[in-house]
């Protein structure tokens, strides 16, 4: 199944970014996880907002998991998270 699992950031979260690049970068980077899709959100004003993976996963409770793994989660940048399954119905990924 895939799952889009969206993280939006807290107003104050861009200067912990920086720090925590490397260990996030490693985190998309996985071998072993099925990223499809993986990118920043923006707001108008072109300011990182929040983050967007796609992720191919057997249950809600493995993107659920894939989720709390991440450096800026556990940082608690983000001011709110969801996790929905994620059902193609145009276009192609992969």
């Amino acid at each position: 199944m895939l799952f889009a699992i969206t993280g939006i950031l807290k107003d104050d979260a861009e200067a912990g970014i920086p720090a925590l690049q490397d260990a996030f970068n490693e985190h998309l980077a996985q071998p072993y996880r099925r990223l499809r899709l993986a990118g920043a959100l923006r707001s108008r004003e072109g300011r990182r907002s929040g983050f967007m993976v796609i992720l191919e996963a057997d249950s809600f409770a493995d993107a659920e998991t894939y989720l709390h793994e991440s450096p800026l989660y556990q940082a608690s940048l983000y001011d709110r998270t969801e996790i929905a399954e994620y059902t193609l119905e145009l276009g192609r990924i992969g």
